[in-house]
């Protein structure tokens, strides 16, 4: 594999981030969600969420193959770790 991209780079540094939504930011160098379908952003190979407990399969030749292999559990983790929305409004209605 060649040297990491900058992506890759500043993916990594916001994954070892202390603030849950750097965390998830990360996650979201790698993934996107489209149509409720999650997407590799190297490949565009997808998974829908009922296959989420079987590992995902890139495209042959994907530079992100070998990584996480379980992305939607990996953004369910993270987004259980954000904090909770309190019960406070932010903005008052006249």
């Amino acid at each position: 594999m060649s040297d990491p991209s900058v992506i890759d780079q500043i993916a990594a540094a916001l994954r070892e981030s202390s603030n849950p939504a750097d965390r998830v930011t990360s996650w979201m160098c790698h993934w996107s969600l489209y149509r409720g379908q999650l997407q590799c952003s190297q490949c565009q190979a997808v998974q829908m969420p009922q296959a989420a407990s079987e590992p995902f399969v890139h495209r042959a030749g994907c530079m992100a193959a070998g990584g996480e292999a379980y992305p939607w559990q990996e953004l369910a983790a993270l987004l259980c770790r954000l904090p909770q929305r309190s019960n406070h409004r932010m903005f008052s209605r006249n």
